[in-house]
């Protein structure tokens, strides 16, 4: 990953996962790798499928982090914090839409 310009973040508070970003000034974008089986693995796949189900979710979701990015473009921490709130709902309804 190293040589395709990805740098490694550990686990990045989520056990089990190893996380890398790429593009050091503006970040193009981020792996989340898990081993075979994981739990967390379900969850993404199938908040991705709801995202692409569901289109004015996700581009409500889309909007909030490129306005968060641009109002805390050096405090991932307040980005993160900043689209929680919508981030939880949308995973619960993911997991709902699945369980359908």
């Amino acid at each position: 990953m190293c040589l395709l310009g990805y740098v490694p973040r550990g686990e990045n508070k989520i056990n089990g996962r190893r996380y890398f970003t790429k593009g050091i000034d503006e970040r193009t974008h981020h792996i989340h790798i898990y081993e075979k089986d994981h739990e967390n693995i379900k969850l993404h796949l199938d908040f991705k499928e709801y995202l692409i189900n569901h289109p004015t979710e996700a581009m409500e979701y889309g909007e909030l982090k490129i306005k968060l990015a641009e109002q805390y473009p050096e405090n991932t921490y307040k980005y993160q914090e900043g689209k929680q709130k919508l981030l939880n709902k949308l995973i619960k309804k993911a997991k709902n839409w699945r369980s359908n």
